[in-house]
Formats: C-alpha cells, sequence, structure tokens
C-alpha cells in the first residue's frame, strides 16, 4: 500500500468511528436500544463510574432500566475526538457533554467527562469493544419555585 493510500485508509476509519461514536450517542438520547447494541462487540467491556463495570447486556439493562422505560430525556454531546488508528484496532479520546431531565421529579444532571474508547473493524464495520467513561464534573440539579437550585457532586 502507497503512503497516500495508507493515509487515506487511515481517515475513512477515523470517519468511520466518529460516525460510529455520532450513532451511539444518538441511539442513547433516542433510547433505541437496538442501535445501541449495534455499535459494540459482542465481548464489549463497558466500564462508567459510578454505575461500575458490565458488559453490553448490563449496559442495555441498565439503559433500559434508568432511561428506556421513563421519560427522562437525555443529550449527549462528544467533542474533540482524538482518534488513532493501527490497522484493525483504533483508540480515542471524547470529550462528552451530557445531561439529562426527569420531569417527575423536575430534576437534572449535568455531566462533563473523558471517554476512552477501543474500536475494533469487524465485517460489518467499526464497533466499540471498550469504554470507560471518566466522570470531570457532575452537577444536579431541580426546578424550584421561583428558579433553579443545584449542586456540585464530587465526580
Amino acid at each position: 500500500m502507497s503512503d497516500l493510500e495508507t493515509r487515506i485508509a487511515r481517515l475513512e476509519a477515523e470517519s468511520d468511528i466518529r460516525r460510529l461514536k455520532a450513532r451511539y450517542l444518538n441511539a442513547c438520547d433516542a433510547k433505541d436500544l437496538d442501535a445501541i447494541r449495534a455499535c459494540f462487540t459482542e465481548d464489549a467491556v463497558i466500564d462508567f463510574p459510578p454505575l461500575g463495570a458490565f458488559d453490553l447486556d448490563g449496559l442495555i439493562g441498565i439503559f433500559t432500566q434508568m432511561a428506556a422505560t421513563t421519560p427522562i430525556t437525555d443529550v449527549h454531546q462528544g467533542h474533540n475526538a482524538e482518534i488513532e488508528v493501527a490497522g484493525d484496532d483504533a483508540s480515542a479520546r471524547w470529550n462528552l457533554g451530557y445531561a439529562t431531565y426527569d420531569p417527575r421529579a423536575g430534576s437534572f444532571r449535568l455531566l462533563a467527562t473523558f471517554y476512552h474508547d477501543r474500536y475494533r473493524r469487524t465485517v460489518g464495520g467499526w464497533r466499540i469493544c471498550y469504554t470507560r467513561s471518566e466522570p470531570r464534573a457532575i452537577v444536579d440539579g431541580a426546578l424550584a419555585e421561583g428558579g433553579v437550585k443545584a449542586g456540585w457532586v464530587t465526580a
């Protein structure tokens, strides 16, 4: 493979990984469990403090329990991807801004975190095989009479 072909292949891989991450974050916001599952390898490891570490079925179970069967609205925004591609494997660090709102209690959470991901190219395209969240700031709050009340939660 020529130097140009190698560079193009790397750029295409980076683009595919960016689209994969966007698909995953959008699927989370849409509460689309099948689309979430399709973003991962079957042997994926997910480590999301303070929730814990689990496999793909565990992620789907927790997501179902916390969001998919409730009126909770989530917004995941991934930014500033630093992607490294090495053949059929890749890694990335993403900056995630996350907001969630539960209208039942009028409560919300704002989260700033880094995602540390590893990816594997499969016959179906790139998939997440490992992801770890590194929370940096968490703010919990509630809508209250006369305004918003919020408090900093130690990350």
